[in-house]
């Protein structure tokens, strides 16, 4: 046991814990996402200085890569929810990193090992993003594309896809430096070439038209945090605000102004049931004369249950489609196991009603014009808006609220998946949120327009609509399954190779004597 303590072992989990302090920088607040292929290069080098066989070892080096990692990445949870959010969900998914370090080992000695290491690791990144209560898919390497030369690889393999080729590139330096291995140099070259072709040949989805929209982030008093306590304020805050947009539009943006969007939250009663809430949605709808999208909470089939729903207002006093969020924070949101766990807490109290998810809904019709919805957390799934893109949506939208998080850098890490997922997506993105981030992002991932966090603020601009698709959303299913496939084959040869060395050892071993 205690030659598990030597130089060469505490080398690999200083190794590891170094690169997942490098990977959480690659995300916002420092955003240096050209650090990501650097943080798996030390992953590796920290794995393969321990045996494949040395399973407690392995343990600690993944533990050692996926606590740092999650910690700093998750430390927003800590400040706006409470240590025990923070250090239980930052373990969970340290386990979830433990368990493809330890599988990565065992592919490591395969012809291509930093091949089929990428694959595992991509396949655990989607595990942990569905699983459990329905995953956390922050720190999906992916995500650190933008701004790097390798973000043109999001329109063509998506978020997953430029994920595992950031992962191909750190392994593949990492085992070229450490054997001096001539086939992971040539690798490494191989994905140099693919991230160069990317950059100077752009996937460029062509528009077919450009509307105006416009975005009201109305804020929320006090400390920009509860939002619930002022949600009457909330409201009259995003009317007054869409009815002095609604004064100073130019006789050409009136003209071409097809959508307003409030986000998540704007209205925390139903405003179909609540006559206050759903007069004054109505009088700004009346202001500004075109269809209003409005995140609401909405009364579910019973006193016990809600939906979080973006809902359309249209000038005409109907409404239109809707999105329901589908995709559910548990524990705050909704409380699992409910009966069983319910006076554990006192946070609980302030979680009256469970909400429920929505089943895969959307695009919204508006007047025409095909719009992909997404709620908060919504943007970090993978079948959220690019489902609805693949079904026809020309322009996407994120309606977000984010006060529980106001002063923390979560807004900044979703703003920068949102602009990933415009590039994936190759339609432009509209973010609305109660007191920030708010913005306008176009379909290369350029933020047109972006609105100071806290303050109310409204942002106008034209956006380009398209119909076709990226590679990376008509690939998405075939590229998620075989991430997969890819996987487990792997595990299955690297298996089946063991045992075949196992029977042989122990035939010569028979021999020997």
């Amino acid at each position: 046991m205690a030659s598990n303590f030597h130089a060469p072992y505490c080398l690999s989990w200083l190794s590891a814990a170094g690169g997942g302090l490098l990977a959480a920088l690659s995300f916002p607040p420092v955003g240096a996402g050209w650090l990501a292929p650097l943080a798996m290069a030390f992953l590796w080098a920290g794995l393969s200085r321990v045996g494949a066989r040395d399973l407690r070892s392995l343990v600690a080096c993944g533990l050692s890569f996926g606590l740092v990692f999650m910690l700093a990445l998750l430390w927003w949870l800590e400040d706006s929810i409470g240590w025990g959010a923070w250090l239980g969900l930052s373990a969970v998914q340290a386990v979830a990193v433990t368990i493809a370090v330890v599988s990565m080992r065992a592919v490591a000695q395969l012809p291509g090992g930093p091949v089929w290491a990428a694959a595992i690791w991509g396949s655990v990144e989607a595990l942990r993003s569905s699983w459990p209560l329905g995953g956390m898919p922050w720190g999906r390497l992916g995500f650190t594309a933008i701004d790097t030369p390798w973000q043109a690889l999001l329109s063509y393999g998506g978020v997953s896809g430029a994920g595992f080729m950031i992962t191909v590139a750190g392994f593949a330096i990492a085992h070229a430096c450490a054997k001096r291995c001539r086939s992971a140099a040539v690798l490494l070259g191989g994905v140099c070439l693919v991230v160069v072709a990317s950059a100077v040949w752009p996937y460029r989805v062509p528009a077919i038209d450009t509307v105006t929209v416009a975005v009201v982030q109305g804020g929320v008093p006090g400390d920009g945090r509860d939002l619930v306590a002022y949600h009457r304020q909330v409201t009259r805050n995003h009317v007054e605000a869409t009815s002095e947009l609604a004064r100073r539009l130019t006789a050409e943006e009136r003209k071409s102004l097809a959508l307003v969007v409030w986000p998540e939250n704007a209205t925390a009663v139903d405003p179909i049931r609540d006559p206050l809430a759903g007069t004054e949605i109505e009088e700004a709808v009346a202001a500004i004369d075109v269809p209003l999208l409005a995140g609401s909470i909405l009364d579910g089939p019973d006193q016990s249950t809600a939906y979080n729903r973006g809902l359309l207002w249209l000038p005409d006093g109907t409404r239109g489609g809707a999105y329901t969020k589908a995709h559910l924070v548990p524990f705050g949101e909704y409380i699992p196991w409910r009966a069983l766990i319910e006076g554990w807490s006192s946070r609980f109290d302030r979680i009256p009603r469970d909400m429920l998810p929505g089943n895969s809904e959307g695009p919204i019709d508006v007047q025409g014009m095909l719009v992909a919805d997404a709620i908060c957390f919504d943007v970090a799934y993978d079948d959220v808006l690019p489902i609805q893109v693949a079904r026809g949506a020309q322009l996407a939208v994120v309606q977000t609220s984010n006060a529980t998080f106001t002063d923390t850098s979560q807004p900044e890490q979703q703003f920068a998946m949102t602009r990933a997922r415009a590039v994936e997506l190759g339609r432009s993105v509209v973010v609305a949120s109660t007191n920030g981030i708010s913005g306008i992002i176009r379909s290369d991932g350029t933020v047109v327009q972006r609105a100071p966090a806290g303050p109310a603020a409204t942002l106008i601009s034209p956006v380009a609509l398209a119909e076709a698709v990226t590679p990376a959303i008509r690939l998405q299913l075939v590229r998620s399954a075989s991430m997969y496939v890819v996987g487990a084959l792997a595990l299955a040869f690297a298996l089946a190779r063991w045992s075949r060395q196992r029977r042989f050892s122990k035939l010569v071993a028979v021999a020997a004597r």
